[in-house]
């Protein structure tokens, strides 16, 4: 009986095993017999990058999907069940207008704009995106790193980033610390609005807004912080190197690196059709870079560390930040 029971149970096993397999093989099967289209909004650098690495991160998947790449400005015919996806904001926008029965990722898009161009081009496609936008923790966790001493936080919203205040708020009060903030709009002296806050604050925090923070602004508010010795946490590379202190974004890199594994997610299909259709969705990049300034920081006396325990004790913060 022993004997009997070892050898049924066995033959189970060999059974289970092969239809496990064959799942896994049907499973990759449809991702590897959907074609994709990378479309990208010019030929500058950074789409590029996002380019050579979205295709390289996606070639390393289990039996990953044949990427074909294009242009905006050429003739595009696609095979049945295709996915766009589509780098920069020209290219999105192109996506939706061209192909509103297909899937469509996007990428290196700010979240805003992107919610702009879902509501005005809508279509029976299914929808996603790795938006340029960071959580808001991240900016308030390098701020509380580099400047622990820091109780007052900073900061300037316009038309599309006063939604995010709360969350700003939110986060800046569970650190420990206190929100005070301004409000500016395009008919604004921005000297006018950004002097008073400056003088009260600790640091600022920069936050997202193409409505209002143009050049000029950008320029005004690191004068006033510097002369004034609050440093500011930025939200681009740019603004590090132009005189923030820091900042924390996600370079054309990571959101290549993001954009391939969240494809290879999106593209199986082991769930129901209700836990399917929730992956599509807007996701803020996984993967994010720290900039420096260290002539600002020597200059207003701030003590950085080494990129590598910058990078250490900024995930541990990050980490114990999620509440």
């Amino acid at each position: 009986m022993q004997g009997r029971r070892q050898k049924y149970n066995g033959s189970n096993l060999r059974r289970l095993f092969v239809c496990l397999s064959l799942f896994v093989v049907a499973l990759f099967a449809n991702a590897a017999e959907s074609p994709v289209y990378l479309l990208l909004s010019s030929e500058r650098p950074y789409y590029q990058e996002v380019s050579a690495v979205f295709q390289k991160a996606l070639a390393e998947q289990l039996d990953a999907p044949t990427v074909h790449v294009h242009g905006l400005d050429q003739t595009l015919r696609m095979a049945p069940n295709s996915t766009v996806v589509a780098v920069g904001s020209k290219a999105s926008e192109h996506a939706l207008r061209r192909f509103p029965d297909e899937d469509v990722l996007s990428l290196l898009m700010p979240a805003a704009a992107w919610d702009e161009l879902c509501s005005r081009l809508p279509g029976t496609g299914r929808r996603a995106a790795v938006v340029i936008d960071q959580p808001l923790q991240r900016s308030v966790a390098l701020a509380k790193l580099l400047v622990p001493s820091a109780k007052r936080v900073g900061a300037v919203f316009g038309s599309v980033s006063v939604a995010s205040k709360p969350l700003l708020y939110d986060a800046v009060q569970r650190s420990g610390m206190e929100l005070i903030y301004a409000d500016l709009s395009i008919d604004d002296n921005p000297v006018g609005v950004l002097s008073p806050l400056v003088q009260q604050a600790d640091l600022l925090i920069t936050v997202a807004d193409r409505a209002v923070f143009n050049k000029s602004v950008a320029k005004w508010l690191l004068y006033l912080s510097f002369r004034q010795k609050v440093p500011v946490i930025g939200f681009s590379q740019s603004y590090a190197k132009a005189g923030a202190l820091a900042a924390v974004y996600s370079s054309p890199d990571n959101i290549g690196h993001h954009g391939a594994e969240l494809l290879a997610f999106l593209l199986t299909s082991e769930e129901g059709a209700a836990m399917q259709a929730q992956k599509w969705r807007t996701y803020f990049p996984k993967y994010y870079t720290l900039e420096v300034n260290r002539e600002v920081a020597r200059a207003l006396n701030i003590t950085v560390p080494t990129m590598n325990s910058l990078y250490q004790e900024f995930q541990s913060l990050l980490e114990s930040m999620r509440w």
